[in-house]
């Protein structure tokens, strides 16, 4: 017999768009930016004739080009994996179709869950997590609908939410959830970074269409990154246009050293699917703390 979380599933797997082949650009793809030195280094890789090539470009923190792009021949060294894996992972409600966000710790082999004073929800998907001393953040995905109670809909294209939530690691002060928007989704993953803790804020960097009807009719502007900065004491959020052109076919990378952002992804230079892709940076002073 079927669960209903294997159920569920089989819902989302039907609708229009998820079951759709995707395929990568050619040309520079999957940034990933790193702090080294005090500096941002951007990796990514090329795929000719079947061989994946490495390739490296580094960045002062205001965004100078010190260093253009490279090959990599010797690859980098991993790093030693943490001595404590932690993230945030949806839990079954018993006796309720709703799931509770708890932060899972592993260590040692050893799995602690605390749950955090946030809302249930139905049908959350958590994507990215970061944690401080204090603080956690996360993004999730909602559906914005209940494949069990709107079959009708289960079958048509439909708009995925791309939320965020924050709370304190200390006391019971309850959590803050807010809406960022409607992300550029491969398969239902959203294209967003991972949180990033920066000047007493969260920032996390996603896709989404632009939001004019001629925008979205050249293949240029159709797409769009934005920043987007949440207080996570007040709840307030602000948003802002990147510039460069940008792309939905992407994973979208950020980190911060020196009172700076580097925000990194690719893009196809045509606006095409799949197309041919090259890396785009952009650079944000952060706020003074």
């Amino acid at each position: 017999m079927f669960t209903r979380p294997a159920i569920v599933l089989t819902c989302l797997l039907s609708i229009q768009g998820i079951t759709q082949a995707h395929m990568n650009p050619h040309g520079d793809v999957s940034p990933g930016v790193e702090v080294e030195n005090g500096n941002f280094s951007i990796d990514f890789i090329t795929r000719v004739e079947g061989e994946i090539l490495n390739w490296n470009m580094v960045f002062s923190p205001e965004g100078k080009l010190l260093l253009p792009r490279h090959r990599v021949y010797i690859k980098r060294p991993q790093q030693p994996a943490p001595a404590e894996v932690v993230k945030v992972e949806t839990s079954d409600e018993p006796g309720s179709s709703r799931s509770r966000f708890v932060l899972t710790r592993i260590l040692g082999g050893q799995k602690t869950e605390q749950p955090l004073p946030l809302d249930p929800v139905k049908f959350a998907s958590v994507a990215e997590s970061s944690s401080t001393a204090q603080w956690t953040g996360f993004t999730w995905t909602s559906f914005g609908f209940d494949p069990f109670e709107d079959a009708e809909r289960a079958n048509k294209p439909y708009a995925v939410h791309l939320m965020f939530s924050t709370a304190a690691l200390q006391g019971f002060a309850p959590g803050k959830t807010v809406l960022l928007g409607e992300p550029a989704t491969i398969y239902d993953f959203p294209t967003a970074s991972p949180p990033v803790w920066a000047a007493r804020r969260w920032w996390v960097a996603w896709v989404r269409q632009a939001e004019t009807a001629a925008e979205r009719k050249d293949p240029l502007r159709r797409w769009e990154t934005i920043l987007t900065s949440i207080d996570p004491v007040s709840g307030k959020v602000e948003h802002k246009h990147v510039t460069g052109l940008s792309h939905w076919n992407t994973n979208v990378s950020m980190k911060t050293t020196g009172g700076w952002l580097c925000i990194a992804w690719n893009a196809t230079i045509d606006g095409s699917y799949p197309g041919v892709a090259k890396i785009v940076t952009a650079f944000e002073k952060l706020p003074q703390e």
